[in-house]
């Protein structure tokens, strides 16, 4: 694992000197209370870099605005906040040592935006043990939503969500055979079970061939590219008309581009964890027809005023175009803000996710919340992308 120095070298925010000697619940009882003169600050590790690091910066760009449009406002009455973002290269065990300095030497409210099952299930029982909530992971596993903890609270909508569209739309189509990737950890895991109930419950026969691949695989250096032709060879081994991918997006694309080289004419289905935005330009002129879920509405759809605002200070910063994790980041940091506002100065973490479950019928600008407290999730709605030749969304 590397040194925090190295760790530490995408934090938004320089971090505060670590109290190495100090127990860690003493350490997060310091935390600097709501309603106080320095900033409150907000925890995150994300994918800064390495095969996944766009759902991690695009994720953390959309956080960051609705950051920077909360202090242009005035803050939490008038106290500023802060975001600090650690990279974790989509590996847990480095999320877990990122987390320890947030809670120990960051001191912060609350933790916000990881990326990643594994992720959230290594640190999660940090945050509880310390009372801090963790809010909007990117994560869709079924396993943090049944009897989940009152300190998580989901934004997007389950994995079942996702692949119940997935396998419908395979019945619409008539695709019976369907071959199945799958990355070998918990995001992979979470969403092989969810589809298994979801082709069961569309009258589909389960999967012809299910290919794994490691997490982070790219077919960039050698011993990753034999793991991703000998998934693509298991996949074309069934003879599958249709092919559903339950990987982050490098590790899609390059499968998808093994399986079209070899051949592959059939329809191709991917989870949110793909990322439109990010697989389209991996996959070039081969993206054509590729159809990946989404748990956003249309980072395009300027009628909604969420997206327009998003879309109005995206373009202030000069960054990328809209795309849909950093519409995520926006929402979410939307919601932590607002759930801020409903707490009354000095008050506790327990009032703030009590106040971040008040969010039911919040509307945040065309997009209405709608709390689930079963699950703890606050969105249930997903729809589908179709990608052109050119990589880019169609619908």
């Amino acid at each position: 694992m590397p040194p925090p120095s190295e760790r530490r070298r995408h934090c938004l925010k320089a971090a505060l000197a670590v109290g190495a000697t100090a127990p860690l619940r003493s350490a997060w009882a310091q935390s600097e209370p709501l309603g106080g003169k320095e900033p409150l600050r907000l925890g995150q590790s994300v994918p800064l870099s390495g095969p996944a690091q766009h759902l991690g910066i695009e994720y953390q760009r959309g956080l960051h605005l609705a950051i920077q449009a909360a202090n242009a406002g005035g803050g939490i009455r008038g106290q500023r906040l802060e975001l600090i973002s650690y990279d974790d290269r989509y590996e847990p065990e480095v999320a877990l040592a990122n987390t320890q300095d947030l809670l120990g030497g960051d001191k912060v409210f609350a933790l916000v935006g990881y990326v990643g099952t594994d992720a959230v299930n290594r640190c999660l029982p940090l945050a509880e043990k310390a009372g801090v909530p963790m809010l909007a992971p990117l994560t869709g596993a079924e396993s943090l939503r049944r009897n989940p903890s009152r300190w998580l609270w989901h934004l997007r909508p389950g994995l079942s969500a996702e692949t119940t569209l997935i396998a419908r739309s395979l019945r619409t189509i008539g695709f019976s055979r369907v071959a199945v990737l799958q990355q070998d950890d918990a995001d992979g895991q979470a969403g092989m079970e969810a589809l298994q109930q979801s082709l069961a419950a569309a009258g589909l026969p389960p999967a012809v061939a299910l290919a794994r691949v490691a997490r982070n695989s790219t077919n960039q250096v050698e011993w990753k590219s034999r793991d991703i032709q000998a998934a693509a060879r298991t996949l074309m081994s069934g003879q599958p008309m249709a092919v559903v991918f339950l990987a982050a997006y490098a590790s899609t694309a390059a499968v998808m581009l093994a399986l079209r080289d070899a051949g592959f004419a059939g329809g191709c289905f991917a989870t949110s964890l793909s990322s439109a935005a990010a697989i389209g330009p991996l996959l070039g002129a081969k993206a054509g027809g590729l159809s990946v879920t989404q748990v956003m509405p249309s980072p395009f759809d300027s009628s909604r005023p969420v997206v327009a605002t998003y879309q109005r200070l995206l373009q202030a910063t000069r960054g990328p175009a809209p795309e849909y994790a950093s519409l995520e980041g926006w929402v979410a940091g939307n919601a932590v803000v607002e759930g801020l506002r409903r707490v009354p100065r000095g008050g506790s973490r327990a009032a703030f996710m009590q106040a971040m479950e008040s969010l039911a019928g919040w509307d945040a600008g065309g997009l209405v919340l709608r709390w689930d407290a079963q699950r703890r999730q606050a969105i249930s709605d997903v729809a589908m992308t179709v990608l052109d030749r050119e990589g880019r969304p169609i619908r």
